[in-house]
C-alpha cells in the first residue's frame, strides 16, 4: 500500500490521505510528521490502520473542543455531530471522554445555565421538554426545576404583566393572554 497523496482541508491542520489513488482517511499534520509519512513508500495494511485509528481519536477530540469553544452543548449534541462529520464510534466516545474530563462538557451546568436564560421567556414544562430532546437526564432536569426558589405564580404574574404591557385593552386580550400563558 502506498501513500499517493496528502490534501489539506481548507485553513485547518487536518489532511486527507489517500493510499493507491483512494481516499482512506483524515489525518493531523502532526501525526504526519510523527510517523513520518511519505509520498510513494510503502506501508503495511497493520501500521496504516495503527496509525489513522489514532489520528482518528486526534481530530475527533480537535473538532470536538473547536464545536465546544465555541457554543456550550451537551455530550448528545456533541456525539451527534460528531457523528454527521463520520467519525466512527470509538472515535467520537474517545473525543467525549476527554471533553468530559476536561470539564468542557458538563451536562448539568448546561441545563442550569439554559435554565437561567429562559426562565424568563419559557415555561417549566417547556423547557424540560427542550432539555431532554437535547440530551438531558431525566434526573438532573427534575433536580433542576425542583431547586428554582421563584414560585409559579410569580412567574406567571411577570409573563402576564410583559404580555398586556402597551396592548389595547380589548376582549380577545384575555384569551390571547391565556394562549400565551398555556404555551
Amino acid at each position: 500500500m502506498q501513500i499517493t497523496e496528502f490534501k489539506k482541508i481548507g485553513n485547518t491542520n487536518r489532511y486527507k490521505m489517500f493510499i493507491d489513488g483512494d481516499f482512506f482517511a483524515v489525518i493531523l499534520d502532526e501525526d504526519i510528521v510523527l510517523n513520518s509519512l511519505k509520498l510513494n513508500k510503502e506501508y503495511s495494511q497493520e501500521s496504516l490502520n495503527s496509525i489513522v485509528f489514532n489520528a482518528q481519536n486526534k481530530v475527533a477530540l480537535n473538532v470536538g473542543l473547536n464545536l465546544v469553544s465555541k457554543f456550550s452543548k451537551t455530550e448528545k449534541q456533541l456525539k451527534n455531530y460528531l457523528k454527521e462529520k463520520g467519525f466512527a464510534f470509538q472515535a467520537i466516545n474517545y473525543a467525549v471522554q476527554k471533553l468530559k474530563e476536561y470539564n468542557y462538557i458538563n451536562d448539568e451546568a448546561y441545563a442550569h445555565n439554559y435554565y437561567l436564560t429562559k426562565k424568563n421567556r419559557k415555561g417549566k414544562k417547556a423547557i424540560a421538554y427542550e432539555l431532554k430532546n437535547k440530551g438531558v437526564a431525566e434526573e438532573t432536569i427534575q433536580n433542576l426545576l425542583n431547586q428554582d426558589l421563584e414560585s409559579e405564580e410569580e412567574v406567571i404574574e411577570k409573563l402576564a404583566k410583559k404580555f398586556i404591557k402597551n396592548k389595547p385593552n380589548d376582549p380577545k386580550l384575555k384569551e390571547k393572554l391565556f394562549r400565551h400563558l398555556a404555551g
